[in-house]
């Protein structure tokens, strides 16, 4: 049997997701945060008062690490995709803590976007949610409405993030360019200002929101890479 083949089948083993999530925690643990604007944080992750739930959003890019450094939050949802690979990761989510919802805008998408608004919808203390926002194909750094439809419909704050590291590994044939903090390393956040996106938005001021805030994460994630040295290599 060809290794590409055995590795397949490790891959749907019930070990596999576990031991990977026992490195995630070991590699990631290591990794030193810088949070840029830690009041935010404070104030709608940690200690959310004000009533409302929180959807956050970032680049697929560095979507990773973002997945591991919310780990220790209240009740989370995180859509994935209905692939092979996405149950991968669904597996791994729950060792996380996460409640995954299953689909993307290629597949199942507008049936996990209800399913992500209801789960958000919950009054029972606060409940995050967070997927990349140009995901999952892209194109990359370009902004998808489906995030801030959840937050519009659930009545949930909505949350720019970005990060980037001064020591990454960076994966060049991914479509978004996927980077991964190395070991020991040093990670810079950003969270933008929470934005409440009234019911009654039209779709014209929704799309221009959406315009807004794609140029908005550009921005934070232009800025963090400078702030970490990173260019792209």
């Amino acid at each position: 049997m060809h290794f590409k083949s055995l590795f397949k089948n490790w891959l749907k083993s019930k070990a596999a997701p576990w031991l990977v999530y026992v490195v995630v925690k070991i590699w990631f643990g290591t990794v030193r945060v810088q949070i840029l604007n830690p009041e935010v944080y404070r104030e709608y992750f940690l200690n959310n008062t004000s009533g409302r739930n929180v959807v956050a959003g970032s680049w697929h890019r560095h979507a990773i690490f973002f997945f591991y450094f919310f780990r220790n939050l209240g009740p989370r949802g995180i859509m994935i995709s209905k692939s092979v690979d996405g149950e991968f990761t669904a597996k791994i989510a729950r060792y996380l803590g996460y409640t995954p919802i299953r689909g993307s805008s290629s597949k199942g998408g507008t049936q996990a976007l209800q399913r992500l608004i209801e789960f958000m919808r919950a009054k029972s203390g606060t409940r995050f949610s967070g997927t990349a926002v140009d995901g999952p194909r892209g194109p990359a750094r370009v902004m998808k409405t489906g995030m801030l439809a959840v937050a519009k419909e659930s009545g949930s704050w909505f949350v720019p993030m970005a990060c980037s590291g001064d020591n990454v590994l960076t994966f060049p044939k991914a479509w978004d360019r996927t980077i991964i903090p190395k070991p020991f390393s040093k990670v810079v956040m950003d969270f933008a200002a929470p934005v409440f996106i009234a019911p009654d938005i039209s779709r014209e001021d929704l799309e221009a929101l959406r315009r807004r805030t794609g140029a908005l994460l550009n921005d934070m994630t232009d800025n963090v890479d400078r702030l970490c040295g990173y260019t792209g290599g």
